[in-house]
C-alpha cells in the first residue's frame, strides 16, 4: 500500500502518540507523577521532512524546535492524565512539532527568554507556535509548505 505524503505525516505524529502514551501506562500510577522518557524521543518517531518549516541554509544551521520537545512530551502526559486520547495527542503533536534552521546567534538569543519553556500566557490550542521566536524578534526565512 503506499501512502501520500499527508498520510505519512499523520501516521507519524499517531506514533508518537501511540508511543508516548505507552510511556505513560507504565508511569501513571507513580507518586509523584513523572514524566520519564527523554524528550528526543520525537527525533526518532517523526521524519525532518514532516515537520520542516525551512531548510538548512548558508548561516542557518541550528534546528530550533519552535516549541520544546520537552514542552510537547509533557503536554501530552498531562492530556493523557486528563483522560484524552492517543488521537487527541496525535492532533497535538501535529499542530505543536515544527523544526526552524536559524542561525546559532538567533538559537542563543531564543534560548535566553525560554529555553525549554513557553510564555506563560501561551495557549497551546491557540497560541503562534513561533511565539519563542517572535519575542527574540525571529522570522522564518524561507518558509515552505509543511503539508
Amino acid at each position: 500500500m503506499a501512502f501520500s505524503r499527508h498520510e505519512l505525516r499523520l501516521r507519524a505524529f499517531q506514533r508518537a502518540a501511540d508511543v508516548l502514551y505507552s510511556f505513560w501506562e507504565e508511569q501513571k500510577d507513580n507518586n509523584p507523577r513523572s514524566v520519564a522518557v527523554h524528550s528526543r524521543v520525537f527525533d526518532t518517531l517523526i521524519n525532518n521532512e514532516y515537520i520542516e518549516l525551512n531548510r538548512k541554509a548558508p548561516g542557518r544551521t541550528y534546528r530550533e524546535h519552535v516549541v520544546p520537545c520537552a514542552y510537547i512530551r509533557n503536554l501530552a502526559f498531562d492530556m493523557y492524565w486528563r483522560g484524552q486520547q492517543p488521537n487527541e495527542v496525535a492532533t497535538m503533536i501535529g499542530r505543536l512539532l515544527r523544526i526552524a534552521y536559524i542561525s546559532t546567534e538567533q538559537a542563543r538569543a531564543v534560548d535566553k527568554l525560554h529555553k525549554h519553556t513557553m510564555p506563560n500566557d501561551w495557549d497551546s490550542e491557540t497560541g503562534s507556535i513561533l511565539v519563542r521566536l517572535e519575542i527574540a524578534g525571529i522570522s522564518i526565512e524561507d518558509a515552505i509548505e509543511t503539508t
